[in-house]
């Protein structure tokens, strides 16, 4: 499975009117991107939109799912995870199952976790500058001021060719994902995208207000940067450093469907080597089990040429231009 072959909903109108049909209807790894979060109430941060309106990856996404028992010598385990339904149109003739959904799994608040629209899109996490009082920050009559907005950056491991640590670290903007529903978050961005054309000429602060299901999201844009927006130099260094870590919106999307990824947080029938194969779990004092190549039903997998296109989707090779 290619790019090209899996064909991900794209659009924030179009996103729009599926979740409200939707709902009418049912009433950071090392090299890799963080996911853009906000924890607490008025919490708040400054983004870049890489991913324009008619860009964003619109899926069915199952929420707040809690996962199986850690395995053995698991650090950190999460309770619960997100994952895009193997279901989605986008996965037609690619899966004949989603494991959430056959076995009716709940939520960690008790209910069931059925699919909801989700949107997907990629930006540069960034910080407003303020006046310190020192002269090379505008002086004492500038102290606490914002003078501007500069990029957060990722202080990242170089690797050698057998993919060992150099000892020298590369120096990345922050790449973060915004995966985050339409109600609340990307309806106000569509609506400045009705104003303004484009999202990706600006900086937008973004500030949490309330908790839990009452969360909703403050968005105002700052004033446009000429030298920073698609076709400048500034911009074409962001799609630099995005191909050099190999961040891949299509990738990152179609991973939380694999077949890896449930074996890994939730089917306990299943079990992921060291190598990312699927298995089928161990019985205890056995070793694990490979599972055949799919011929229909739940219990099997997809074939392993299968499984490694959707693992490698959207890798690209590192750019031989140097980090900034």
């Amino acid at each position: 499975m290619t790019a090209n072959t899996m064909s991900f909903r794209r659009g924030g109108s179009a996103a729009e009117e599926a979740e409200k049909e939707a709902n009418a209807s049912s009433g950071g790894g090392r090299r890799s991107a963080d996911y853009f979060s906000l924890r607490n109430d008025t919490d708040s941060t400054v983004i870049r939109l890489l991913t324009d309106h008619d860009d964003w990856i619109w899926v069915e996404q199952h929420s707040f799912v809690p996962t199986k028992a850690a395995p053995e010598g698991a650090e950190n385990w999460p309770k619960s995870m997100t994952a895009v339904c193997r279901k989605d149109e986008a996965f037609a003739g690619h899966y004949n199952d989603c494991y959430i959904d056959d076995k009716k799994l709940k939520n960690i608040f008790g209910k069931l976790a059925s699919s909801r629209i989700r949107i997907w899109a990629l930006a540069v996490e960034r910080e407003l500058v303020r006046g310190d009082g020192s002269e090379a920050l505008g002086g004492p009559s500038m102290k606490d001021q914002v003078l501007g907005v500069r990029d957060k950056v990722d202080d990242i491991d170089e690797l050698d060719a057998e993919g060992k640590p150099t000892g020298v670290k590369l120096h990345y903007p922050r790449i973060i994902i915004v995966n985050q529903p339409m109600k609340g978050f990307f309806a106000n961005l569509k609506a400045l995208h009705g104003l303004y054309g484009t999202l990706c000429d600006r900086d937008f602060s973004v500030t949490r207000e309330g908790t839990g299901t009452d969360t909703n999201y403050k968005i105002v844009p700052i004033d446009p940067l000429p030298d920073l927006k698609p076709g400048t130099p500034a911009w074409d260094k962001y799609l630099q450093a995005a191909q050099e870590r190999e961040i891949n919106l299509e990738a990152i999307v179609a991973e939380k469907a694999s077949d890896a990824y449930y074996a890994r947080f939730f089917d306990p029938s299943k079990h992921v080597d060291k190598d990312g194969n699927v298995t089928a779990a161990p019985a205890p004092g056995t070793g694990p089990v490979n599972i055949p190549a799919a011929t229909g039903g739940t219990a099997q997998a997809l074939p392993q040429d299968l499984r490694d296109r959707i693992r490698n989707l959207g890798s690209t090779p590192a750019s031989d231009a140097p980090p900034y």
